[in-house]
């Protein structure tokens, strides 16, 4: 999940989505997300932005850079925003 996640976050930050909505919807529909998380930006915000780093950076120490958490992901957490398409 986290993998799949902070990849959804890479994508947003590239424009490669043009929303939040379609991250969440996308993951769900395209790659089979697990669809009572809302979406992989939506897990990011229910997990916490900052429990989403703490853990995406313990699982880097353990299996490698795959895991470091976006950088969108950290300038958001700094900022104290989530992701939302408002």
């Amino acid at each position: 999940m986290f993998i799949q996640a902070n990849e959804s976050a890479k994508c947003y930050q590239e424009n490669i989505v043009r929303s939040v909505a379609d991250a969440n919807i996308g993951a769900i529909f395209g790659w089979g997300f697990a669809p009572h998380h809302g979406g992989t930006l939506q897990f990011i915000n229910a997990m916490g932005l900052e429990a989403f780093i703490t853990r995406s950076c313990e699982l880097a120490e353990q299996y490698g850079e795959r895991f470091q958490p976006a950088q969108i992901v950290l300038d958001m957490a700094a900022k104290g925003e989530v992701f939302s398409d408002d």
